[in-house]
């Protein structure tokens, strides 16, 4: 099959998102990031054309902060052209982007429930290297007391020396999420979001529990608050911190809670006796080291 993979153009919107609404059970999300995606510098938003010019398949890639690593999303194949070697193309071609522009390390989720796209990727290299779990909730809380406290910089190194010594963080393959992209949770990440007062943590001299917010909402949804990584040594640090983010969704600002983080079984049996499980899924983090 004779195909070209291109550049987007503004003029490729209509026709891509015609074949993106009903991806998954619950529908696509490309309608709401086609924008984002085609005006990102730090990326690429390609289109695949047939031989006649019809638009068959699009994907991202973007380039994370620091430029050793690059995310790749919204791969999507017109579905009488799928089983073509239209994804594993786009694969390669977001690589080789990601390679120009420095990158040496490619990570995507798929859905436990996607076995194709698990073994595309596993079959270009690719491994499952963490295990994650999405929930999401409307359902409100009252206001309770909590022992866990924003972090400040004055705790850097004690969350730090948590982190490096943590089973989720190791888990979690050192990761955490922003507008559901996955980076990497180093040590100038941590700083960056307790200065954005974005980290919640439980302990004093020894730190035994540690929660990043996204407060602010992701794409156009700026209704949702959302825990993007939870990291707990005990029932009770889990609860304190589960609690101060509920306390923050009850403001009044926000219209439903999610929290993804790695699929924990102390972590998700606390979720679940926490609140109304209304969604959940569980995806598979996948990552690559690669060289140009």
């Amino acid at each position: 099959m004779t195909i070209k993979i291109r550049r987007a153009k503004s003029s490729d919107k209509e026709e891509i998102l015609g074949f993106c609404t009903n991806t998954f059970s619950w529908g696509d999300y490309i309608d709401q990031v086609w924008d984002y995606w085609f005006s990102d510098k730090n990326g690429r938003l390609f289109v695949v054309e047939d031989k006649e010019g019809r638009k068959i398949g699009v994907s991202h890639v973007a380039v994370c902060p620091g430029g050793r690593s690059a995310w790749l999303e919204g791969v999507r194949v017109r579905p009488e052209y799928r089983r073509s070697r239209i994804a594993t193309e786009l694969l390669d071609r977001m690589l080789a982007y990601a390679g120009r522009r420095g990158a040496r390390q490619a990570s995507a989720i798929v859905s436990s429930e996607n076995v194709p796209s698990q073994r595309m990727m596993e079959k270009n290299g690719f491994a499952a290297v963490s295990r994650w779990v999405y929930y999401s909730t409307d359902q409100k809380f009252a206001q309770q007391k909590t022992e866990a406290r924003p972090a400040t910089l004055a705790d850097l190194d004690r969350i730090w020396a948590y982190l490096q010594k943590s089973r989720i963080y190791c888990l979690s393959a050192g990761k955490y999420v922003r507008a559901w992209h996955w980076y990497p949770l180093d040590r100038k990440a941590l700083r960056g979001l307790i200065r954005e007062k974005s980290v919640a943590v439980t302990g004093d001299d020894d730190i035994d529990g540690v929660v990043i917010i996204n407060a602010k909402g992701y794409w156009k949804r700026t209704d949702v608050l959302q825990i993007v990584y939870l990291d707990s040594a005990s029932r009770k640090s889990l609860q304190d911190l589960l609690t101060f983010a509920a306390n923050i969704y009850g403001s009044g600002r926000y219209e439903r809670m999610h929290v993804v983080c790695h699929d924990s079984k102390s972590i998700t049996s606390m979720l679940k006796s926490f609140k109304k499980e209304e969604d959940s899924e569980l995806f598979l983090l996948y990552s690559k080291e690669f060289t140009q």
